[in-house]
């Protein structure tokens, strides 16, 4: 078994197949941007980093649909002329 942390804080867990080898998916608790490290264990101290990268959308849904209704009117002003 292969325990994962990150600043003390337990992100992730997997098991090693025949070769050694491991895939786990990392849960933070917290978003904090920035680079973090993570250790795994399990007998042997492996060590990665994770780059966090926290993004904001500042259009929301409502421009979005204003430009789906401003194509679908585009469309039928071109159909309706040719």
């Amino acid at each position: 078994m292969v325990t994962l942390t990150s600043d003390g804080t337990e992100v992730g867990t997997a098991y090693t197949d025949g070769a050694g080898a491991f895939t786990a998916p990392v849960e933070f608790t917290r978003i904090e941007a920035g680079r973090h490290t993570v250790v795994a264990e399990c007998g042997v101290r492996l060590t990665g980093a994770v780059e966090q990268v926290v993004t904001r959308s500042s259009g929301g849904p409502t421009s979005t649909l204003v430009i789906l209704v401003f194509f679908v009117l585009a469309g039928v002003t071109v159909l309706r002329f040719r």
